[in-house]
């Protein structure tokens, strides 16, 4: 709930991360931010995230409403100085299709990368996203956990064997005891290179098992391949949230 002047708004919050301490950064350049957004800080792992700005935006969709959409979609974003609105924000329903088109676009393969090294998480992302995926990343085992525990929806994982708190075996067994992920294809990527280990991944639960250092072709075809053979996988609730 948001207080606007004498009134209380509500947005709806698709998930919630938590809070956590970041750095304000000041986004320089020649284009201007979208309406609502205010700067953007960085966070632990290198990406970077716009923060909103709640009560500007919720100016801007009232100032939208009012002039019947005008500069929607059209490069002008139709600000007003801020003693021309008013503290009630009425509903804007011609907004609605375009939230429901963007949630559409980021439910659909998602992958979550785990990875203790932030470049490596990097270097996965950059190869996933130019294939047409949207990544998602953890820094550890346990914070793949929580994450999924926690209601991300992706369609695969790409997770590393040594890492801190919970290594990749902690990470297939503690996920593959939740009925919910029973068919969520997890691929392991490891400089462990030994049959024991690859043995032991896949009676753990792993769909692929890659070496470092990976042939990236051979990641992204496999990565399709399991995707497209677990289509039916849908990401159930989970009842147990004990990490």
């Amino acid at each position: 709930m948001i207080s606007q002047g004498d009134q209380l708004q509500g947005l709806q919050v698709d998930r919630c991360w938590g809070e956590r301490e970041v750095a304000i950064r000041q986004v320089e350049g020649s284009i201007a931010l979208p309406p609502g957004m205010s700067s953007a800080c960085v966070l632990g792992d290198g990406k970077v995230v716009p923060l909103v700005d709640v009560g500007e935006l919720l100016r801007w969709i009232a100032s939208s409403s009012r002039k019947g959409d005008a500069g929607l979609g059209t490069g002008d974003w139709g600000w007003l100085p801020q003693d021309a609105y008013p503290n009630s924000v009425p509903s804007c329903p011609s907004l609605v299709p375009s939230f429901q088109q963007v949630s559409e676009v980021t439910q659909k393969d998602i992958i979550l990368v785990v990875d203790d090294s932030i470049n490596v998480r990097r270097f996965l992302a950059l190869a996933l996203e130019k294939a047409g995926y949207l990544v998602e990343q953890a820094k550890d085992g346990q914070d793949a956990v929580e994450k999924l525990l926690g209601g991300l929806h992706c369609c695969a994982v790409i997770c590393d064997i040594e890492m801190p708190r919970l290594d990749g075996y902690g990470f297939l067994a503690r996920i593959k005891s939740e009925p919910a992920f029973d068919d969520l294809p997890i691929a392991m990527l490891t400089s462990r290179t030994g049959d024991k280990h690859r043995q032991l991944a896949m009676t753990l639960g792993a769909a692929a098992y890659f070496s470092k250092p990976y042939n990236e072709q051979e990641l992204l075809r496999t990565m399709k391949q399991l995707i497209t053979s677990s289509g039916a996988y849908s990401p159930q609730p989970v009842l147990s949230h004990e990490f």
